[in-house]
Formats: C-alpha cells, sequence, structure tokens
C-alpha cells in the first residue's frame, strides 16, 4: 500500500491561505474558537448586608429587571458583616469576568478610613459599573426644642454647647460622618451620640434629649409630618420632590455639607471592559423604566445611572472627602 502524501493542489494551498490570511486580519489564530457573548450564564451580585433592608430591597427590584434585559438570571446573595467588608472581600477575590458584582453603599468608600487594615483595596480591588442612586440625607432636629432653622440651629447651639448633641445609627455611618461635617463646617462643637441603629434613637429625638440626626428623607418625612421632628435642611443639591418646602443646605448657608448616601453596582478589578460596558448600558435602561424610577423615589433614592468610569472617579473623590473628615474630626472605629 503505497501511504506516500500526495502534494497539495495549488488550488488548495491558494484556499488555506486565504483562511489563514482571514484568521490574521481578524486577529485571531486559526484554531481559535467564538467566544459566547456575555452573559453566557447566570450572573451572581453579592449584597454585603442581611435580607430585608432597603439595599437588599432596591438590589432585588433592580436586579429582577436586569435578569431580563440579559436575557440570564441574576441570583442576588446576601453576605453580611463588618459594614459590609465581609461580601465585598469575597467579589474583590472573584474572577474579574462579569460573573461576580458587588451592590455597595456609601460605607463602601468611607471603609478605608475607618479600617486601616482592610483585606483588600476598595478602589484598587474592584471598579465601579453603574451608580443606581443617591439618597439624600434630611436634617432634623427635634420638636422640644426651639431651633426652627439652620441658623437658628447653629445659634442655639452656640448658646447651649452641652445641649447641642446629634444622634446617628452607629459611629462610621453615614450619619456620624454628615453630623461631623456639619460641625466642621458650622464652627460648633458638636456630641455625639451613637446608637445601635435609627429607631432605637427616634425616642430620645422625639423627647429632646437628643437635639438633631441626619438621616434619609424616606425614614425622616414620616415624623416630620406626624409633628416629633422639625426638617430644617436636606443635603442634595435641589430640593426633594416630596419635601419641596425643605431648603437645601447650600440655601441654608452651608454649601459644603453635601452628604448624600448611595447605592451601585461595582465588579472585580480587571473585569474586561467590554462587559462593564454591557451591563452599564443595560443599567442605565433598568433605571430609566419608568416602575423603576417611581419604586426607586418611593425609597427616597434619586436614581443615577451612568458610565463604569463616571461611577468609580465618584467612589475615589467619597473616599478621599471622608477620609478628610474622618482625619480632621479624629474618629476612630473600635
Amino acid at each position: 500500500m503505497n501511504t506516500t502524501k500526495q502534494p497539495m493542489h495549488p488550488r488548495g494551498l491558494w484556499m488555506n491561505a486565504c483562511v489563514l490570511a482571514a484568521a490574521l486580519a481578524c486577529g485571531l489564530s486559526p484554531t481559535a474558537r467564538a467566544e459566547a457573548p456575555y452573559p453566557s450564564k447566570p450572573v451572581r451580585v453579592v449584597v454585603p448586608y442581611t435580607p430585608g433592608g432597603v439595599s437588599d430591597a432596591v438590589t432585588r427590584l433592580v436586579m429582577q429587571k436586569l435578569a431580563e434585559r440579559l436575557g440570564q438570571p441574576v441570583v442576588v446573595e446576601n453576605r453580611p458583616g463588618a459594614n459590609g467588608m465581609i461580601g465585598s472581600d469575597n467579589v474583590a477575590k472573584s474572577a474579574p469576568d462579569g460573573y461576580s458584582l458587588l451592590v455597595v453603599v456609601a460605607a463602601h468608600a468611607i471603609n478605608p478610613s475607618l479600617y486601616p487594615k482592610m483585606s483588600y483595596d476598595p478602589v484598587k480591588d474592584l471598579t465601579g459599573v453603574s451608580q443606581i442612586g443617591r439618597i439624600p440625607l434630611l436634617l432634623v432636629s427635634s420638636a422640644q426644642l426651639p431651633p426652627g432653622s439652620v441658623k437658628a440651629l447653629v445659634a442655639w447651639g452656640k448658646a447651649n454647647p452641652d445641649k447641642m448633641t446629634y444622634a446617628s445609627s452607629g459611629n462610621g455611618s453615614g450619619a456620624h460622618l454628615a453630623g461631623e461635617l456639619f460641625s466642621q463646617a458650622a464652627g460648633i462643637k458638636m456630641t455625639h451620640v451613637p446608637y445601635k441603629g435609627v429607631s432605637p434613637a427616634l425616642p430620645d429625638l422625639f423627647s429632646g434629649q437628643v437635639a438633631m440626626i441626619f438621616d434619609s428623607v424616606q425614614t425622616m418625612m414620616p415624623q416630620v409630618k406626624a409633628g416629633k421632628l422639625k426638617a430644617l435642611a436636606i443635603t442634595s443639591a435641589t430640593r426633594w420632590p416630596a419635601a419641596p418646602e425643605v431648603p437645601t443646605m447650600a440655601e441654608a448657608g452651608y454649601p459644603g455639607v453635601t452628604a448624600s448616601s448611595w447605592i451601585g453596582l461595582i465588579a472585580p478589578a480587571r473585569t474586561p471592559r467590554p462587559v462593564l460596558a454591557k451591563l452599564s448600558a443595560e443599567m442605565d435602561a433598568v433605571l430609566h423604566q419608568p416602575e423603576v424610577k417611581a419604586r426607586l423615589i418611593e425609597y427616597g433614592i434619586d436614581p443615577v445611572g451612568g458610565t463604569p468610569d463616571q461611577f468609580q472617579a465618584f467612589i475615589k473623590e467619597e473616599a478621599g472627602r471622608w477620609g478628610e473628615v474622618v482625619k480632621k474630626g479624629g474618629i476612630h472605629v473600635e
């Protein structure tokens, strides 16, 4: 049996050369396989807080709509603990392929200044995808105390330094840092009174035992409408539609006191740019859906969206700004 290979016909050589040239022109090797379009399997989204809270509820609302647009399940997984750092560490160390994502709030940018020995770097190990929304804080004072405006509150505080107290949901919380920022801007000494959450602080605010607090519009406006608290100002750049009578902190004379909380979607660093762009575009589409916008506003959240670069730049800015407040205020968390 003759096993000698026959020389390839010139036409065959020419055809192979054409295939090779086409592959190289596309930047592919002749044996490369076409990659499956993203996403080709379920996406995991970690919420680093307990189920049932606002961040969890908002995540489930938005991710249900995102799943419909992606054509793949989006599985929400709660990994609470250590002010969001346990779940964040898990995603920071996950494969940067777009299949492990993380929902974060303002604490994500604040934690580095409060916890110097973190197991991951929030800015270097994770990157922005889309800012879901911002949550303006309402400055309220006890209805049992005289001040009815920010100007009157500052004057009263200077005259009664021993009574100038402010509540928060805990050391290092957004309410704590907002109070410290206001103290620095107003040039008055204020005593911080931390509680284990906002609810335990309300009775002392109602009675006037604690003078004031910065907290979400959604939480505080019902108490204002009930006559138990006075709404003095809001920390957003513009007045809140649901409370148009309440001035902004800038209108009250303190333009530097912008202390909105926020919520957003991020991914491990080195996630491919096309994947980030895909997720960001689909998130924008979700956030522009009328029913989603309406629900977010009910939660006291102003929908934002935007590009991955915009959100990452915002996170870096927040980390630097709050780092200065923490340093100047000498704030420490045990």
